[in-house]
């Protein structure tokens, strides 16, 4: 006798869509669906870390997917899975490191006095230069890509960067007070901070070697930390406070 189909047993199943493994990362992505939630973020900044040390290290061409998934202790495919090509990877790389710069200028706390606000301020700039070399490094590797992978990042985009604004109160408070120049704007003050970091710490090896010295030791960071601020405060000074009474 035979058994009646059940209503359950009539109704055609539906195939699941499996993600292949060996899906490349041409294919784009992400692919996630839903992996135990600690593990998962663990993995993913596992990969992310990786990611910025092979990209500040070899460069958006020069990096290699197999090398980051090495470091990351774990396999070609999770990259995939997470980020889905290489070019997206890259992308989360300058996310995170702007993502990190602007957390250390939001951890600035203002002074109430502007002259020792913006020393600080100088000083917290070129201290984050100096701990973070993969910064400069991926900056400038960006900066040979025209920009092209971080004027696409829709993060990076809508993000409102902390020191800019702190520089513009700074100097606003400055001129209030007749200590600071009102000739000058927040603007210049800003790229001669970023340049007088930036560009000691990114050229050094080639500057150590024509200078004849080690640029990095720390005697030397010292009095460059020093020479910024020195070089900004007097730019900034009042020109009837640096004259003096007629």
């Amino acid at each position: 006798m035979l058994k009646k189909d059940s209503a359950k047993d009539s109704v055609a199943k539906k195939p699941r869509t499996k993600v292949s493994p060996t899906q490349r990362m041409d294919d784009g992505g992400p692919t996630r669906r839903g992996a135990p939630q600690a593990r998962s973020a663990q993995l993913e900044a596992r990969i992310l870390e990786s990611a910025v040390d092979e990209f500040a290290e070899h460069g958006f061409s020069g990096a290699r997917i197999e090398r980051i998934s090495q470091r990351a202790e774990t396999v070609d495919r999770m990259l995939y899975y997470y980020y889905g090509n290489k070019d997206r990877l890259y992308q989360a790389v300058l996310e995170k490191i702007y993502a990190d710069m602007i957390g250390a200028q939001r951890d600035f706390v203002m002074p109430d006095d502007p002259i020792a606000g913006m020393r600080e301020l100088i000083e917290h700039s070129w201290d984050h230069y100096v701990a973070h070399p993969d910064l400069v490094r991926l900056l400038m590797n960006e900066n040979l890509l025209r920009g092209k992978y971080i004027q696409e990042s829709k993060k990076v985009e809508e993000t409102s960067f902390p020191l800019v604004q702190t520089v513009s109160v700074l100097l606003a408070k400055g001129q209030k007070k007749g200590v600071f120049r009102k000739d000058v704007s927040s603007e210049h003050v800003l790229m001669t901070i970023m340049s007088l970091g930036f560009f000691y710490v990114s050229n050094q090896y080639t500057c150590s070697r024509w200078i004849g010295v080690d640029l990095m030791t720390r005697p030397r960071r010292n009095k460059w930390r020093a020479h910024i601020c020195e070089v900004v405060l007097e730019f900034l000074e009042a020109r009837e406070r640096a004259l003096g009474p007629a």
